[in-house]
């Protein structure tokens, strides 16, 4: 049962060089890893075209907002060597970002980077291209109702859910940081990767007339085939995938998601996420914790870090401390306010000590040097990162700022 309304009409790929089956698949795998992304947005592109360009780090292009989009798939300076599919399919992305956004604005990396996160959530679902099951099954047979189809899709999916550790993709900003590995690093090579794409975009780099010269060079060295229509049965069960992707996306954002559109290509996936209210929520800003944020990358560590995780920068002396404080006054209420203790003094002020009381009555005022040699001396605490000895009192060392670990 063939799908009339393709997404994809026509690939073109280099039949002179080396391999060239294997490029014209590579389309078509490409297409068929965000035809869901596509459908859901009613995105067409007319060629999707293999070059081979001589500008080295040119990856992609797009031309008249979809009309034909160009894509490297083999590593400059060898012809046989094909590029990872992730990246290719990465590349795919942020060309049919361009289907909306021209320039690399902040409406464009919103967009591309709710494209990455669907895409990524379709392989999590176990969808590796149409017409593929969760372990790379074709389906075949004869037509199928489209809901059954839908069932067999969410069936698999779920199967995939529950066990752990399967995976038949690989995340586009590359895999999760491994035990003992340095994060910093892995920030610094997904920021490249990321990096290495914009450049490789003709876009900002090329002129109107190079983007038209190299389509027009691919379109004369390339083979062009028709694209076939699309089987229905495995449309749907590439629907279904994408519709567990925005039940998870609805459960993520609540009440506040907006699905992708033809009219609101990015929906509301690319802001923050906004945690369901219930009817007898708070509408308190939830306290935040404590610790300091890196004025450098904005990463928010404990309080006991001396300096930033992600970039190694020194934290200024009195983060810890400032933080406490806004999330101490924060907290309070004026109707249970307790005594204020302050914590923004280099050491905390002895001479301000009560003087003890017992349960019958008070005793008169006596200084602090009578308080220590006549009654009982006051409970202390020690600094688990400096050792500082602090009366209990206090919740945050004078030294280093850090708060103690419990109230005793």
């Amino acid at each position: 049962m063939p799908e009339h309304d393709a997404l994809v009409l026509s690939y073109s790929h280099l039949a002179r060089l080396p391999r060239a089956n294997d490029a014209l698949q590579t389309l078509k795998k490409v297409a068929s890893l965000v035809k869901p992304i596509m459908r859901a947005r009613n995105w067409k592109v007319r060629e999707l075209a293999e070059f081979y360009p001589e500008q080295q780090n040119l990856l992609g292009l797009n031309i008249n907002r979809g009309a034909k989009i160009c894509l490297r798939l083999r590593h400059a300076g060898d012809k046989n060597q094909f590029m990872p599919i992730e990246s290719v399919v990465d590349t795919m992305l942020h060309e049919l970002s361009h289907i909306v956004h021209g320039p690399h604005d902040a409406k464009f990396h919103a967009l591309w980077d709710q494209l990455r996160d669907e895409h990524e959530g379709l392989v999590l679902k176990g969808y590796t291209g149409e017409g593929f099951l969760s372990e790379g099954r074709r389906l075949g047979g004869s037509r199928i109702p489209p809901l059954e189809a839908r069932r067999v899709a969410r069936e698999a999916a779920e199967k995939r859910r529950a066990r752990p550790g399967t995976g038949s993709g690989k995340r586009l900003g590359g895999s999760a940081p491994r035990p003992g590995e340095d994060i910093r690093r892995v920030i610094a090579d997904a920021a490249e990767r990321r990096s290495r794409i914009l450049k490789g975009c003709g876009t900002d780099n090329l002129s109107e007339t190079q983007i038209r010269n190299i389509s027009d060079n691919a379109t004369k060295n390339g083979f062009r085939t028709q694209a076939e229509e699309d089987e229905a049965n495995d449309a749907a069960i590439a629907q279904a995938l994408w519709e567990l992707v925005q039940e998870d996306k609805s459960v993520e954002y609540g009440n506040s998601y907006i699905a992708p559109t033809a009219d609101n290509p990015t929906g509301n996936g690319g802001g923050s996420v906004i945690p369901h209210r219930g009817p007898g929520a708070s509408s308190e800003r939830p306290r935040e914790p404590p610790g300091w944020t890196c004025s450098t990358c904005t990463l928010h560590n404990p309080a006991n870090y001396l300096c930033c995780d992600a970039c190694g920068m020194e934290r200024s002396e009195m983060s810890p401390r400032t933080q406490q404080v806004k999330n101490n006054r924060r907290s309070r209420s004026p109707a249970s306010q307790p005594a204020v203790i302050d914590l923004t003094t280099s050491s905390p002020p002895r001479d301000r000590q009560k003087p003890a009381t017992t349960s019958r009555n008070s005793r008169p005022r006596v200084t602090s040097q009578e308080a220590a040699s006549s009654g009982p001396q006051p409970q202390m605490w020690e600094c688990s990162f400096c050792g500082t000895v602090m009366e209990k009192k206090w919740w945050a060392c004078s030294t280093c700022g850090k708060i103690k670990d419990n109230s005793r």
